[in-house]
């Protein structure tokens, strides 16, 4: 039956076993010479596996062997030193959202960016390309004038950049509004949400084009104090390029007058020209100037048409035998221009032909009607 117990190495062994008696020599033999130790293991510096070592102080662990990292610090190096960083990162922050890049703009508002673009260098431009695309601006605004934004640097707090652009006066508004209202294509494409693509030439009879092209008329600011314009500033410019691609109206805005309030005032000198009081928006109608609408005679003093006040006056019968005015066939088609749609007929011509069929229609019931 075999051992139970696990055999051991040889060494094991040899220090387990007791070492056997040397044989007594014989009477009158010389006592035989000291045997060399044996070659065996070495355990004097590193001892057997498992057993102390037979001299000197316990072997180190290979882990205590190993070289411990250095816990002492560069000369000159301060923890507490913070290191040089970019803008602090803003949550929500309002990022370019184009893929194409800034080459690929729309004419006016890569006109607009180069204006105000215009003095930077092209360290700046980068910088500020880089912080819209990062997301740097917190907030952006366009105004009757300018843009307003805030801008996160370095600095705690972020900066705050102000663009302005000269906005034009009350007359050089009047005449670009006079220009417009005499086409009524200005009028249906800014309740469209476009701009015609003629937009420039009433701007340009006023002297004042709808981007400026004097790089005095825009003046930026930025609370960074650095040489305007700065990279802060170059990332706005780029936020409002954008916006002007995406809604060409703001341009309108930064002029002086937001499309709202432009089309009410071109309401106004589209009804006066249609009434026939004039072609300006400042013209006078003829009640005003103290003009009677039919005649050219002063009216009299209210006092002395009290008694007839409530009494139709003999002028009535005037309007009726009145003649008509000259009729001018597809007045409003002609007024509103070519029909952006395509197709194989042109809109224009379809719906001139289905005006002209209703009226003679209608005329012709007219007859019937008025038939005894």
């Amino acid at each position: 039956m075999s051992d139970a117990t696990p055999r051991g190495s040889a060494t094991d062994r040899e220090a387990t076993t007791p070492a056997r008696a040397a044989p007594k020599p014989a009477p009158g033999a010389s006592a035989p010479a000291a045997a060399a130790p044996s070659p065996g293991p070495d355990t004097s510096a590193t001892g057997a596996e498992g057993l102390i070592p037979a001299t000197g102080s316990p072997a180190p662990s290979t882990a205590s062997r190993a070289t411990a990292p250095s816990s002492s610090t560069p000369s000159g190096f301060d923890r507490t030193q913070r290191k040089v960083e970019g803008p602090r990162r803003v949550r929500n922050g309002i990022k370019l959202k184009r893929k194409e890049g800034l080459e690929t703009l729309p004419a006016l508002a890569n006109r607009w960016l180069d204006l105000v673009q215009g003095r930077a260098s092209l360290d700046t431009r980068l910088l500020g390309l880089e912080y819209a695309i990062a997301g740097q601006v917190a907030s952006f605004a366009i105004l009757p004038g300018a843009v307003e934004a805030l801008v996160q640097g370095r600095a705690p707090r972020p900066y705050a950049v102000r663009i302005e652009s000269r906005v034009l006066d009350r007359a050089e508004w009047d005449t670009v509004i006079g220009a417009m209202a005499q086409e009524a294509l200005f009028a249906a494409k800014l309740l469209a949400g476009e701009l015609p693509s003629t937009i420039e030439e009433p701007f340009r009879a006023a002297g004042r084009p709808l981007v400026p092209e004097d790089a005095s008329e825009v003046v930026t600011t930025c609370a960074c104090e650095e040489k305007q314009p700065c990279k802060h500033v170059a990332a706005v410019a780029i936020l409002a390029a954008e916006r002007i691609e995406v809604d060409p109206q703001v341009l309108l805005t930064l002029r002086g007058l937001p499309t709202e309030r432009l089309l009410e005032r071109l309401q106004e000198t589209r009804s006066r020209l249609t009434a026939g009081g004039g072609s300006g928006p400042r013209a006078a109608s003829p009640v005003s100037a103290g003009r009677s609408v039919i005649g050219a005679s002063p009216l009299p003093p209210i006092e002395s048409c009290l008694h007839d006040y409530w009494r139709p006056g003999r002028q009535l019968a005037d309007f009726e035998s009145a003649p008509a005015g000259h009729h001018a066939p597809h007045a409003l088609l002609r007024r509103l221009g070519p029909s952006p749609l395509g197709g194989r007929f042109p809109l224009v011509g379809l719906l001139a032909s289905a005006y002209d069929t209703i009226r003679a229609a209608g005329l012709r019931w007219q007859e019937e009607g008025d038939a005894p």
